[in-house]
Formats: structure tokens, C-alpha cells, sequence
């Protein structure tokens, strides 16, 4: 599963893109209360698949999220996607999870 980013990304060393990829990855603590998120881009789905460099957005949306799985479902990668799809939304930016 990945995202599809859209919208003006503003880039760390300041250039913007139009699109990106993203991936999540994440660790859920002992208790399974709470799931960190971390995300990582890239220019788009081929620079991930080749392995190039990855790029950093100006914007930060891993974090810790709390967590129930009788709530939120089994599936922790899909509610890593759709936790930061709702962040990034959030934000401004239109975002479509792909590769289900």
C-alpha cells in the first residue's frame, strides 16, 4: 500500500513538487493502544521502486496515533494509510492510497 500525494509540496531544500509517493511504516507499543507512524517520500512510485534518494517534505505528519483494534480494525497498515490520508488532508492536499 502506498499514497499518492498531490497538491504545491513544498521541499526541505526549498523546491516544490506537484505529486509524491509515500510509504508508511509503522510500530505499535505493548499494550497495542497506540501506533507510531512513520512515513517516507519519494518523487513518485519508480524513484521507490529503483531506490533512489527519497525527499523530505516541509510538513511532519508521523506521529503517534492511539490505537483499538476493535475500533479501528486489525488491518495496522491500512489504518497507518488511512490515518496519515486524513492528516495530509487535513492539510490541504488530496491524497489517494493505492496498491490495495
Amino acid at each position: 500500500m502506498a499514497l499518492i500525494v498531490n497538491g504545491n509540496i513544498e521541499l526541505s531544500n526549498g523546491l516544490s513538487v506537484n505529486s509524491c509517493y509515500a510509504r508508511t511504516n509503522y510500530r505499535v507499543n505493548d499494550s497495542s493502544s497506540s501506533v507510531n507512524i512513520m512515513v517516507d517520500y519519494w518523487v513518485d512510485k519508480n524513484a521507490y521502486e529503483t531506490e533512489k534518494g527519497g525527499i523530505k517534505p516541509t510538513f511532519n505528519v508521523s506521529g503517534r496515533y492511539p490505537y483499538n483494534r476493535d475500533i479501528d480494525g486489525s488491518d495496522v497498515l491500512d489504518f497507518t494509510q488511512i490515518k496519515i490520508k486524513e492528516q495530509l488532508e487535513g492539510l490541504g492536499y488530496s491524497v489517494v492510497i493505492t496498491e490495495l
